[in-house]
């Protein structure tokens, strides 16, 4: 991504080609990846968008486990996961310890869930952005996608209203 791909698109195709200038965001497990990537790398992302996945909401276990087959039915808990204690200081591999410095870097950290089971917790996500301004940051964003679950409409919404807050 960084190495390769970012690079090309700047040579490619006419850019901002900084910081500031630069948006992630990712569906699912790409919402996962986007995390992964983006908090690596804040200098050179400032718009980070996670659609139903990769926010720290608890939502361990919810999901087909590694190796399940495709189709496999989604093992539902009789009760909610309890999500593991926030931290600050590790949460997003220590990138929000400092957070001034993450909100001087970070324009728009945007996270989004439908409101149905049995993947989508918004419960889980409003808790997760309520910790996060506690410990200070404060440029998260929550949308929770009504009447829809882990699907596309949820995602186009989420796009819809993600890409409002890109680049002003």
């Amino acid at each position: 991504m960084v190495n390769d791909l970012i690079p090309w698109v700047d040579a490619n195709y006419r850019t901002l080609a900084d910081q500031a200038h630069r948006a992630m965001a990712g569906l699912s497990m790409g919402g996962m990846q986007s995390a992964t990537v983006t908090m690596a790398n804040l200098d050179k992302f400032s718009y980070i968008g996670l659609f139903s996945g990769g926010a720290a909401t608890g939502m361990a276990g919810r999901g087909p486990g590694r190796g399940a087959a495709p189709g496999a039915p989604v093992p539902v808990p009789a009760a909610p996961v309890t999500p593991p204690p926030f931290d600050i200081k590790t949460i997003y591999n220590g990138q929000m310890a400092d957070p001034a410095e993450f909100n001087r870097k970070v324009r728009v950290l945007f996270m989004s869930f439908g409101t149905d089971p049995p993947l989508e917790n918004p419960e889980g996500l409003k808790r997760h952005q309520e910790q996060l301004i506690k410990a200070g940051i404060t440029n998260s964003y929550v949308y929770i996608s009504p009447g829809t679950t882990h699907e596309w409409q949820t995602w186009r919404r989420s796009l819809y209203t993600f890409s409002q807050l890109l680049f002003r």
